[in-house]
């Protein structure tokens, strides 16, 4: 039973790396989260307009007018009520910048999805603007229009060919380009016409929007309202929902027509002397499925509060928890996604048509009464249940329904977890790959500006970055370094960033990150914090007179600010300043002159040693030797590596070993992993080591055992 498990977890796991790779899936996951701000503005305008409280309720239909009603009603229309236009230019843009090439990126693309969107979408079609049209019922059709009149437009501009460019003294460029998408816009628009009025003509629709709502609808035509009704209901509801398609406006007619006169037959029924005998109604779904919204979202989210190890997923819940108290599940379900994701389709599909089955046995046998109050879909759980069966055993239900549904979520969240962990690994791969390939290029790169999936991660681990920063305190690792008689002579402090999916993240990336969301200063300055908070235990690992070595980019080495930070330290930490040296990293980015030599001497005079780390044979690294400021230099990496080796290599060692101490300047060789490797260094008068052949770099926790054990050796 064990290996099925784990061959259905394969399966599910190659579904979803293949959806993931799928260029559509991409887009449209895409312009769902291009969205959230939108629905985000509309699902709190509709819930504090819908709370359902009587003495509320009056107050913003009442107070000045129903000036507040106005307000949150007209903040849903301008959201929610032309949602599948947000959700045409979303894909279009998505699709731009996925599938067209540089010179296509006109926006043409997008002009002509909103004409053909607003064709097929009838709204014009009739006598009267239907706006209606252009909500969430809409959402298949903006689908169809954005990525089949993206494609279009980009296919029939390649065909044209390139454009001829016409240079006139005051004349855009932009203005030459919009210019020559009119022919690729106007032939692709034609066809759209066309086949709307095609469509008009046969089926006498307004447009493909009415002929599919029609269509679907037409499955419930003449359908009494039974448990098979309610169960395709609910099926077909959730399929929509899955395809990020409002199943519930796609089927307004069907449920309309169906469910919703349950209600009123059950209050006559009750008013003339018998009981209710219509279960399913519009607030039987309400109240007993769909709690939180499709999928029975309140379920989705309980169980990610519960069994989910990710902390962004729990942070999203926890941020959807108060809409989806009033059952506006559109953060969840847009922001986990459970849209094209294989593996919640299976639960999301399920707990509705359970639940469905539970709540019918459960009011069959007379064990809750059949609800007979309308009940604003918005009402939250418990209460819900009790104001429509005028009974506590409507809210016992919703209950029993939650644990039941959180039941059926919580082993599809922890395959859901593994898969993601599995695809993020790549992903998060592939954006060191492209990290490393730039450290040894040395091509300048925006990780945040790139438009796959490196972007996506980079921008993800980037917010992430930001928030930690904000708490001040940072995980710091350090590495002990010994010299030639085997002493440990102090150690690095090495920045780890252990992050919840990914785990401990490469430290060039980290920087790389920090840099391009502006917290590189705030970086840098909570490294020196946590250090100098632990000085006082490192010292009674060390000895008084150990070294404790601190990175610092050579960006921030020529701020003015960080200089001022290092300035009050010095003065709250005045005991240690001594045994704190500052290395100067990326050397490439510094300006050897009077201001920088001006600021380093302020530095030293405080208190602070100053090494140069990554030091070769580099013109840039030779002129720091020239400022008599620094006390220490360390190897560039790759030279220590090729020692054994590689003749030139250590050569240049010799060099650079013979030329220090003529400074007076110690030299520091990093990466030693071998005995070989050290006794090389020590022949060419390299007398302090750091690197794996005595220890990685460990918690400080873990520091003084590690030391005791390397000074036994």
């Amino acid at each position: 039973m064990e290996m099925g498990w784990r061959r259905g977890n394969n399966k599910l796991y190659n579904i979803y790396k293949y959806l993931n790779n799928l260029g559509l899936f991409r887009c449209i996951r895409g312009s769902l989260v291009m969205m959230v701000p939108v629905l985000l503005i509309g699902t709190f305008a509709l819930a504090f307009s819908s709370l359902p409280i009587d003495a509320y309720q009056n107050f913003i239909d009442n107070t000045a007018g129903g000036v507040i009603r106005i307000f949150f009603e007209g903040l849903y229309q301008v959201t929610f009520g032309i949602l599948s236009v947000y959700m045409t230019i979303c894909l279009s843009l998505c699709y731009i910048k996925q599938n067209m090439s540089m010179r296509n990126h006109n926006y043409g693309a997008l002009f002509t999805s909103l004409i053909c969107f607003f064709i097929f979408s009838g709204a014009f079609s009739g006598e009267n603007f239907d706006i209606s049209v252009l909500g969430p019922q809409g959402i298949f059709t903006s689908l169809v229009c954005a990525i089949l009149a993206s494609y279009l437009y980009d296919k029939i501009n390649q065909k044209m060919g390139q454009p001829l460019h016409i240079y006139v003294v005051g004349i855009d460029e932009s203005f030459i380009s919009m210019l020559f998408s009119i022919f690729p816009m106007v032939i692709v628009c034609a066809l759209f016409m066309l086949a709307n009025t095609i469509l008009k003509c046969i089926f006498e629709v307004t447009g493909i929007q009415m002929l599919f709502v029609n269509l679907m609808n037409g499955l419930f035509d003449n359908r009494e309202r039974s448990l098979g009704t309610a169960l395709l209901f609910e099926l077909f509801i959730h399929l929509f929902w899955f395809f990020g398609i409002h199943g519930d406006d796609v089927l307004y007619s069907a449920k309309q027509d169906i469910f919703a006169p349950a209600i009123d037959i059950n209050k006559e029924l009750v008013a003339q002397g018998p009981e209710a005998t219509e279960v399913y109604s519009k607030t039987f779904f309400d109240v007993f499925v769909t709690m939180g919204g499709c999928g029975t979202a309140i379920c989705l989210l309980a169980a990610v509060l519960i069994f989910s190890k990710r902390r962004s997923d729990r942070n999203l819940a926890k941020f959807a928890s108060v809409p989806l108290l009033f059952n506006i599940n559109e953060i969840m379900v847009f922001g986990l996604p459970i849209v094209f994701n294989p593996v919640l389709f299976i639960p999301f599909i399920t707990t509705p048509v359970v639940l469905t089955l539970v709540s019918t046995f459960a009011v069959s046998v007379g064990l809750v009464p059949i609800p007979v109050n309308s009940v604003e879909w918005t009402t939250p759980v418990i209460l819900g249940g009790y104001l429509a069966t005028d009974s506590m055993a409507g809210a016992v239900l919703q209950i029993v329904n939650i644990i039941i549904g959180v039941c059926i979520y919580s082993p599809f969240i922890r395959v859901f977890e593994k898969e993601t962990f599995k695809n993020a690994e790549s992903r998060m791969q592939k954006l060191v790959e492209t990290v490393k390939e730039n450290e040894v290029a040395r091509n300048p790169i925006t990780l945040l500006s790139l438009q796959d999936d490196s972007g996506v991660v980079a921008r993800s681990l980037a917010e992430e970055l930001v928030l930690t920063m904000r708490t001040g305190k940072l995980d710091m690792f350090y590495q002990p370094q010994f010299n030639d008689k085997g002493e440990c002579i102090g150690a690095e402090a090495l920045l780890r960033w252990k992050h919840s999916l990914y785990g401990t993240v490469y430290p060039p990336l980290v920087v790389k990150l920090a840099e391009e969301a502006d917290v590189l200063l705030k970086m840098e300055e909570c490294v020196f914090e946590t250090v100098c908070s632990e000085m006082d235990r490192l010292c009674k690992i060390f000895g008084d007179k150990a070294k404790i070595s601190v990175n610092v980019t050579g960006k921030i080495i020529q701020s003015g600010d960080f200089e001022k930070f290092l300035a009050e330290v010095s003065q709250r930490y005045s005991r240690w300043c001594k045994n704190i040296t500052i290395e100067i990293t990326e050397q490439d980015t510094l300006a050897i002159n009077e201001t920088l030599i001006e600021r380093l001497t302020r530095i030293r005079d405080m208190g602070f040693g100053l090494a140069i780390d990554d030091f070769s044979m580099g013109s840039t690294s030779i002129k720091y030797l020239q400022t008599n400021l620094f006390t220490l230099i360390k190897l560039d990496g790759q030279l220590t590596r090729d020692i054994v080796d590689n003749e030139r290599s250590r050569d240049i060692v010799a060099s650079i070993t013979k030329l220090s101490h003529d400074f007076n300047i110690k030299v520091l060789a990093e990466y030693v992993e071998t005995e070989e490797q050290r006794q090389m260094l020590e022949d060419i008068d390299c007398h302090w080591y750091q690197g794996y052949l005595y220890s990685p770099a460990v918690k400080i926790d873990e520091l003084e055992e590690s030391v005791k054990m390397l000074n036994k050796r």
